[in-house]
């Protein structure tokens, strides 16, 4: 069984762990400056950082999320690499889709290879649905640049538009005032 450990501060047992993960995971464009996250974890209420650890309390990956009124955002998800493959990742998203009364959403890089088709595939396999709707990711700061991304999540798009939620996205977690 996976546990979700909410991280509070740098002070956490996981920090370094989830630093390190993040920092190798994703690409810099990505990447929100790490000092942000610690300032996030500690005077935001809507933003919560996870270590995710197995049965051991050994950590095997980190999950950041935004909690809105009307639905939850992934922002980052990742598993330690030596790790990926062997389950962690469903069973971990699974279960934390599962815990949430609130449809969830995420970003994903296009299907343009192999490696994005199986990411794709693997939130598919989660129970997420691929929005073919045109989103980019703002740019976290002045030196790194927009990517253009996917939307994914459980949203009944009947409900929760679409442009809804890209602009909550824009203005409450990269702060763009559209």
């Amino acid at each position: 069984m996976l546990q979700l450990n909410k991280i509070e501060s740098q002070a956490s047992p996981y920090w370094d762990s989830l630093a390190l993960v993040y920092h190798t995971s994703f690409p810099i464009d990505e990447q929100r400056p790490i000092e942000d996250i610690t300032r996030l974890i500690e005077h935001d209420l809507r933003f919560i950082a996870y270590a995710i650890t197995d049965d051991s309390d050994t950590f095997v990956g980190m999950l950041t999320t935004w909690h809105f009124d009307e639905f939850i955002y992934i922002e980052h998800f990742a598993i330690v690499p030596a790790l990926r493959s062997q389950g962690y990742g469903s069973k971990a998203l699974q279960t934390y889709i599962a815990t949430q009364r609130k449809p969830i959403i995420l970003e994903a890089e296009p299907p343009t290879d192999d490696i994005t088709h199986r990411r794709i595939q693997f939130y598919q396999r989660s129970g997420l649905t691929l929005h073919e709707y045109p989103y980019i990711q703002p740019a976290y700061t002045p030196e790194r640049n927009p990517v253009p991304l996917r939307l994914m999540g459980t949203i009944n798009t009947e409900i929760i538009s679409l442009p809804h939620i890209t602009m909550t996205l824009h203005r409450e977690v990269y702060g763009v005032q559209e």
